[in-house]
């Protein structure tokens, strides 16, 4: 008798601890993403309109730092982030997600195509990519130029995708003077490069 007790206590047991289990993993699944709550509590920048190109990036550039704090999936990412679009972009989204066959599931990458067509239009980023390629010292110091140089590249980015090609087009622009001082020497980085100039 007491042995078929011992036995019922066992297997109660092992119900018990089974059924937790099960609890503890259902619980991971329904939270396997972060909600709007975690979205909200990163504080995600609102955008409105954009009265500068570089917004729309720096825009798009935070709101992906924000995503690296959660779990989401590529469709959350542009759901939460549509939230975000407020005023004349809102407008725009609304108009624009009615464009999309239905069904059709929004991306990230859907939305930030979307997003950055409708801000930077090819005939600007053209325009951009030739602000890039004429871009000179001139006057400035090493430290506004390079500044102005920064905030042009993503426009151009197969003029900076290498080290050796970024430094090239660092120096395209640089002043005689500047570049009779820095010398024919090889940098292994832009960075290097920089640090040299600046010195």
């Amino acid at each position: 008798m007491e042995q078929i007790q011992r036995n019922m206590e066992e297997a109660l047991r092992n119900i018990a601890d089974n059924t937790h289990r099960g609890d503890k993993q259902g619980s991971r699944e329904a939270n396997q993403y972060s909600s709007f709550k975690d979205f909200m509590d990163t504080k995600p920048p609102v955008f409105k309109e954009a009265l500068e190109l570089l917004e729309v990036d720096e825009w798009i550039n935070t709101m992906e730092q924000k995503f690296c704090l959660l779990r989401m999936t590529e469709e959350l990412k542009a759901e939460y982030a549509a939230h975000q679009l407020h005023g004349p972009t809102g407008i725009w989204w609304s108009h624009h997600r009615t464009t999309y066959p239905e069904g059709t599931p929004i991306t990230w990458n859907r939305f930030t195509t979307a997003f950055r067509g409708n801000y930077i239009p090819p005939g600007v980023v053209e325009m951009k990519v030739g602000e890039f390629m004429r871009l000179s010292q001139g006057t400035k110091s090493v430290k506004e130029y390079l500044h102005a140089f920064n905030n042009l590249p993503r426009y151009a980015p197969e003029f900076v995708n290498m080290e050796a090609k970024k430094i090239a087009s660092f120096q395209r622009g640089l002043s005689p003077k500047m570049l009779k001082t820095m010398g024919t020497g090889t940098r292994a980085t832009f960075n290097a490069y920089i640090s040299d100039s600046l010195t």
